[in-house]
C-alpha cells in the first residue's frame, strides 16, 4: 500500500522537500478537523504543528513516500509523531501520516519571519493571506528577513 506525508508548512514548498528527498513530488491534499498552528519550540523558536479542530478543512500536500524516505523526514521532523491522519485526509489513496506534536504553549519564544516565508513559497499567492488568517499564531514574529535564522531555507 502506498505511503503518503501531509505537508502543511516547509514541506509544502517544493525547494524545502527538494532538501530532504532530492526528486519527491507532492500532489494537492485537504487534511479534515485539523488546523495549523506555531506551537512546536525547535531551538529557541516556533514552527508549525498541527491541532485538532472540528469542522475545519486545511489545504496542504502529499508526498508518496517508500519506507526510507519517511525514515528521513522522520529525522527532519525532529520534536513530532509521525500519526496516521488517513481517516482525516482527500486527495490520495493509501496510508498518510502527519508530523503533529502535543498541543502546548511557549509564551515566550517567537516565530521567525524566515521561516514563515519559507511556508508561503509553497502557497499560491493568491491563498497566502487565506494560510495567515487560518494559522494560530499567538506569539510574535521575529522579522529576520536580512539575516535568515532559519535552517532549511532554500537556496
Amino acid at each position: 500500500m502506498q505511503k503518503f506525508v501531509f505537508g502543511y508548512g516547509s514541506l509544502m514548498n517544493p525547494k524545502s522537500l527538494q532538501r530532504t528527498l532530492p526528486g519527491a513530488t507532492a500532489v494537492p491534499a485537504q487534511l479534515f478537523d485539523f488546523q495549523r498552528k506555531f506551537n512546536i519550540p525547535v531551538d529557541g523558536y516556533l514552527y508549525l504543528n498541527i491541532v485538532p479542530k472540528s469542522g475545519k478543512v486545511m489545504e496542504g500536500v502529499c508526498i508518496p513516500v517508500s519506507d526510507e524516505e519517511l525514515a528521513k523526514l522522520k529525522s527532519r521532523e525532529r520534536g513530532y509523531e509521525c500519526v496516521d491522519v488517513s481517516e482525516k485526509i482527500s486527495g490520495v489513496e493509501g496510508v498518510a501520516y502527519a508530523f503533529i506534536a502535543p498541543d502546548k504553549g511557549f509564551p515566550g519564544l517567537k516565530i521567525l519571519q524566515s521561516y514563515i516565508d519559507t511556508c508561503l513559497a509553497g502557497v499560491s499567492d493568491e491563498k497566502q493571506n487565506q494560510w495567515i488568517e487560518e494559522t494560530i499564531i499567538e506569539n510574535e514574529i521575529e522579522n529576520d528577513r536580512e539575516n535568515p535564522k532559519y535552517a532549511n531555507i532554500p537556496k
